[in-house]
């Protein structure tokens, strides 16, 4: 049936023609306004499957969109493109497309917590996010981005380091991944402050953990292996 024209105004994505001809007849002006086809499509399902079936993830469907999360984001303050509720629907409707358009986004969760604190339908959604950036890295999906380089810097420092953080490993790592600068002017400034901390030594070569070679074969081991919810 044709659109009523009261309806016209408050319709999105109308489409009027000023002449309609089907099968060779001219079709009267009532009928000149169409809807454009609102389906969409190239959704994947098994991106809420396999996030849904990680440790982190499993909770994911217990969101409900109230948007709770995204009001007392801590890093909505300085991304408006930051919203925990939206990543969670994009991955729940399988939307890689707009998850990728919003990579640069994704990772910046600083894990304050208080979304998850915050959910009324008890959301992990710190770590429900946490497990929809590691599925788009995971698939290849977004570049990767500073936060985690710098996670694998740390881990790196910390499995070579006896269980323990190198400060100066690591600072070393960061510098020549392009965080940081090491002028001279900033050795100098942290030398002073080491010496007056007397904690030089502790600095120059870190304790190890007891029994280091053991716990470093279970870690290696965990590592290699995705953990899912019973």
């Amino acid at each position: 049936m044709p659109i009523p024209e009261l309806e016209k105004p408050i319709i999105k994505g109308l489409i009027e023609k000023d002449k309609v001809v089907e099968d060779g007849v001219e079709l009267d002006g009532t009928w000149n306004a169409f809807m454009i086809e609102r389906t969409q499509t190239g959704y994947d399902p098994t991106v809420w499957d396999e996030i849904a079936n990680t440790v982190e993830g499993a909770t994911i469907s217990l969101c409900w969109q109230c948007g709770t999360c995204t009001s007392g984001c801590t890093m909505r303050e300085y991304d408006a493109n930051y919203s925990p509720r939206r990543f969670i629907d994009l991955a729940r409707k399988g939307d890689k497309q707009s998850l990728i358009e919003l990579q640069d986004s994704l990772w910046r969760c600083v894990s304050c917590q208080k979304c998850t604190h915050r959910c009324p339908k008890g959301v992990l959604v710190e770590e429900v996010v946490h497990s929809i950036h590691n599925y788009m890295l995971k698939h290849g999906l977004v570049k990767k981005d500073p936060g985690t380089v710098f996670d694998d810097l740390f881990l790196d420092t910390v499995m070579k380091n006896g269980g323990r953080i190198s400060e100066l490993t690591l600072g070393a790592a960061s510098a020549k991944a392009g965080f940081v600068t090491l002028s001279l002017k900033d050795l100098v400034s942290m030398g002073g402050a080491l010496l007056r901390s007397g904690l030089v030594m502790e600095v120059m070569k870190p304790n190890r953990v007891k029994d280091w070679d053991k716990v470093k074969s279970v870690l290696e081991e965990a590592m290699k292996e995705e953990v899912v919810p019973e």
